[in-house]
């Protein structure tokens, strides 16, 4: 790991590139000045590497010393007058008005909790959505992490929900939480969005909340399964990258129709023109 000038964000993320799909994480906050650069590979002999070449340090992953804080207890979290996100053993608040859906999210080490700027922008788009579909509706949750929005779009009203991770620990968490929210309708398996292939089925609601590289990578794949009277949700975009993320959708015949931008995070909801 290493710190980094904020505003060369990009330029690191370019460096960087040549690391497998889900081993940098950049963490950062808005109106800070600095950023801090994780690389996780399973051998330290390339990590030393990298770190001889672009500075920085080395040290040994502790899986339960993460898994610990992220399951550290988390202040409930509000979406709208619809939903509603609480720990997995957690209780909602009596003072304050209970959401018509609470769900229960154990997160483990899976990303998607609710917190996260780019969560809880597509949990909005997505309430909003449910509310124009007719019944009988399906939804694709690409990069499902801890499964919080599949989940949300079972609790909905969706029939039918699949959704897949590339990390086998967030497939298992993901699984873990349909289970603790009794859900009967969505799957969750693992698959890997740059060489998953997808079928004919088309999804009136599709969501991908990945890095914005891969979005464009397999933007001709996403485009392929949302229905002609569909959503699309785009996530994990920082700004700088919203405007190239935005013309390769664009030019799949997806036209961006409202955004959330939340410090340094946008998210898309996009429709078939």
């Amino acid at each position: 790991m290493r710190k980094a000038s904020a505003k060369h964000e990009e330029a690191w993320r370019e460096r960087l590139s040549f690391l497998p799909p889900g081993c940098l994480v950049v963490h950062g906050s808005p109106g800070k000045k600095t950023i801090r650069l994780e690389a996780y590979l399973e051998h330290p002999g390339p990590l030393r590497q990298i770190a001889g070449v672009f500075g920085g340090r080395v040290e040994k992953f502790d899986p339960d010393k993460i898994a610990r804080r992220a399951n550290a207890p988390r202040r409930p979290l509000r979406i709208g007058k619809t939903l509603g996100v609480i720990d997995a053993h957690g209780a909602w608040p009596a003072k304050l008005p209970r959401p018509r859906i609470l769900l229960r999210i154990g997160s483990a080490m899976a990303f998607g909790t609710g917190e996260h700027a780019t969560t809880a922008a597509c949990l909005r788009f997505l309430a909003g959505a449910a509310q124009e579909f007719a019944s009988g509706w399906t939804c694709l949750d690409l990069g499902t992490g801890s499964g919080i929005l599949a989940i949300a779009a079972e609790k909905l009203g969706a029939e039918e929900v699949r959704g897949f991770d590339y990390d086998p620990r967030a497939v298992k968490a993901a699984q873990a939480n349909l289970k603790l929210n009794r859900c009967r309708l969505a799957k969750i398996t693992e698959g890997d969005l740059l060489t998953w292939r997808p079928g004919r089925e088309r999804c009136q609601m599709v969501m991908a909340n990945v890095f914005s590289e891969i979005l464009r990578a397999a933007a001709p794949k996403i485009v392929r399964t949302v229905a002609p009277d569909g959503c699309l949700v785009l996530s994990g975009i920082l700004r700088p990258q919203e405007k190239e993320v935005a013309r390769t959708f664009r030019t799949l015949g997806m036209k961006p129709t409202t955004a959330s931008r939340r410090g340094k995070w946008v998210t898309l909801l996009l429709r078939a023109r």
